[in-house]
């Protein structure tokens, strides 16, 4: 395979798709768009754009028809754990955007599936592999920080929006502090608990590090931002371009807009396109990628403690089907 390009199916090219994703894997010279799957009535505007050799109207189409190594489940969350289970099946290694599935259970099966078919599984956690987040973390030793506070504010609120978006958040906690939660206490805001207002949450990890998440829906305007603590090291993340590490001998500052040279992408300054870079070298080399399924299936068993801790649901509203990133 080291030898030889990837094929590589992708599942879903909505806006969010096109933006991060897909400039990516157009980029590199050692992949094959081999397929796309869509429901698009006439495909071709979208294989012409993106160098798609067929399309089809399902994972299983998709699956019976051609040749893969990898597949990219870039759908909706409600159909990320039928697409990551089939190409499992068949064999393929695969990237599944964040949330791995809809529930912390259906997310441990996955896990279980890809390690036991020695299949290659990552979710994409993109904020791992952004460079200010990766330099804030690279600041303290493999331990962790002692004290963490992630932040993921923004005016409006979305159907379950802690667990659609401040899950980024909640994965970072994981990651910086080191350790597995032991205590975890929680507050909701607002009403509705489908579409609540935010969540403020406190977890005590089994190192003895700390983690703080505030995640408010009802602020005046969107922001995100990290601070970090241990080893006599302060790390500031302002993201998505900013990170200063300060220690006794000074601050060092970096930012990320202009990147060499040139205008920075969110592609880039979020960790979309380390992310997707990340998963085909493990591809390449069998490594078990940083955010791996096992990962993510312990980030999403945080949530749910947070989500239960809060008085929030950590199932679907029956009868409720979720989407997003407009027609697929």
């Amino acid at each position: 395979m080291n030898a030889e390009k990837l094929r590589v199916g992708v599942a879903g090219a909505g806006n969010i798709a096109s933006i991060a994703q897909l400039p990516t894997l157009v980029a590199r010279d050692d992949i094959e768009l081999r397929a796309v799957v869509t429901r698009r009535d006439d495909p071709h505007p979208l294989m012409r754009r993106w160098g798609f050799g067929s399309a089809f109207p399902t994972v299983e189409a998709m699956l019976a028809s051609e040749e893969l190594d990898a597949l990219f489940v870039l759908t909706p969350r409600s159909e990320h754990v039928a697409a990551t289970r089939a190409a499992l099946e068949a064999g393929l290694d695969v990237f599944c955007e964040k949330p791995l599935a809809t529930s912390a259970a259906d997310a441990d099966a996955l896990a279980d599936l890809a390690d036991g078919s020695g299949r290659v599984l990552m979710v994409g956690f993109n904020r791992r592999f952004a460079p200010v987040y990766e330099a804030g973390r690279a600041a303290f030793t493999e331990r962790g920080a002692s004290f963490c506070i992630a932040q993921k504010n923004r005016a409006g609120s979305e159907y379950r929006a802690t667990f659609e978006n401040a899950i980024h958040m909640v994965d970072l906690l994981r990651w910086y502090c080191g350790g597995e939660p032991e205590q975890v206490t929680a507050h909701r805001a607002g009403d509705d608990p489908w579409q609540e207002d935010g969540v403020s949450a406190l977890v005590r990890f089994d190192n003895g590090h700390t983690g703080v998440l505030m995640a408010a829906r009802n602020a005046g305007g969107w922001s995100e931002k990290l601070d970090a603590y241990g080893d006599m090291v302060t790390a500031s993340v302002t993201a998505p371009d900013r990170v200063a590490i300060t220690r006794e001998s000074g601050t060092l500052v970096r930012e990320m807009s202009p990147e060499a040279f040139g205008w920075a992408t969110a592609t880039q300054t979020f960790g979309f396109a380390g992310a997707v870079h990340h998963f085909l070298d493990r591809v390449r080399d069998r490594q078990q990628p940083l955010t791996s399924g096992r990962e993510a299936a312990k980030t999403q068993h945080l949530l749910d403690r947070i989500l239960r801790a809060a008085g929030l649901p950590t199932e679907e509203q029956p009868g409720r089907e979720w989407s997003s990133h407009a027609k697929k």
